[in-house]
């Protein structure tokens, strides 16, 4: 099921069966962006450039300054992946891509016309591919690399030369795991401010290794279009909002509280516990239907499991509580 289908299931569900505990809302921005104030444009006189944000951006993760140096700045991760892979068509390179996180990257590699394959999990052959990318932590599912995958990796890397892709905008700050792979020289670090300040399309990131994957890539993020007005809310987010990823992260902490409490009363609903926003259930949407439960199937997210997402968004969906503002 497509996430245009689900979202069409989902209302038409909705209006049919008024008595259904929701817990399919996926779009963070709708569910938390009005609980805090619009961020307005910096009038500081760095903040239309690229260079200044990708200094403060640097400085926000607790990363190395020197590393502005290989660090190229786009509007957001989506943004960056499609320059990456316009860079791996042109080189040849073939790139592995997960297809039971987020079908974008699968659409975005399409339209590049790179090579790639897909996988669930972990690839099985990563000697069959030049670079491999990994959502850290993986959305919906939560979980993130293990060490043996992360020995995996480096082993490949260093034997290779592979180069692991990871999109982090699910994690500000990124995982001990990708800070690893980054500072082993192993890994891009795609990083963004969509989830954490709630501004999608606005300010992200792209460290490159040392070496040559900077001036690979130089030309093409280079060329990618610049919005000033946009720059300028990324750097006062980066500066005068800095605390709201700490706070968005509470908000989401509350509601995640909410869908923990109905599923630990129910116990028959097989859900792990939230993980960001989300829970997995190993019963199938149809099950969970039976149940008085609309989750969202595992297949929107490109998954062939017959699992069931559950979302914490909404919480005066799941319990009838008001979370107080």
């Amino acid at each position: 099921m497509t996430h245009e289908e689900f979202l069409e299931l989902r209302e038409r569900l909705r209006t049919s069966r008024p008595g259904l505990i929701d817990c399919a809302q996926l779009n963070v921005y709708r569910s938390l962006a009005a609980r805090f104030p619009a961020i307005a444009p910096s009038e500081h006189k760095e903040a239309p450039y690229r260079c200044h944000l990708a200094e403060r951006f640097l400085a926000h993760l607790q990363l190395p300054a020197e590393w502005k140096s290989r660090t190229h700045v786009t509007h957001g991760v989506r943004r960056s992946l499609a320059a990456l892979f316009q860079v791996f068509a042109r080189d040849g390179v073939r790139v592995a891509i997960p297809a039971d996180v987020y079908p974008v990257y699968v659409q975005l590699a399409r339209d590049s016309g790179v090579r790639f394959t897909t996988f669930t999990k972990f690839p099985s052959e990563l000697e069959a591919c030049d670079a491999v990318l990994f959502c850290e932590p993986a959305k919906p599912w939560g979980s993130t690399l293990n060490a043996d995958q992360l020995a995996r990796l480096l082993a490949w890397s260093r034997a290779k030369r592979g180069l692991v892709l990871l999109d982090s905008a699910y994690a500000t700050p990124p995982t001990s795991g990708a800070m690893q792979l980054v500072h082993e020289g192993a890994a891009m670090l795609l990083a963004s401010l969509s989830k954490g300040w709630l501004i999608p399309d606005h300010g992200g990131i792209c460290i490159t290794p040392p070496g040559e994957w900077f001036e690979r890539t130089r030309a093409t993020f280079t060329a990618l279009p610049k919005d000033a007005q946009k720059l300028r809310i990324a750097f006062a987010a980066l500066t005068e909002h800095a605390q709201r990823p700490t706070q968005v992260g509470e908000a989401l902490s509350a509601r995640a509280r909410v869908l923990d409490e109905l599923t630990t009363m129910r116990p028959e609903l097989n859900t792990t516990r939230v993980q960001g926003y989300f829970a997995v259930s190993t019963r199938s949407f149809d099950e969970l239907l039976g149940l008085g439960v609309l989750g969202v199937p595992a297949s929107v997210f490109g998954s062939t499991e017959r699992l069931t997402i559950l979302s914490s968004l909404e919480p005066e969906r799941i319990s009838g509580l008001q979370l107080q503002s």
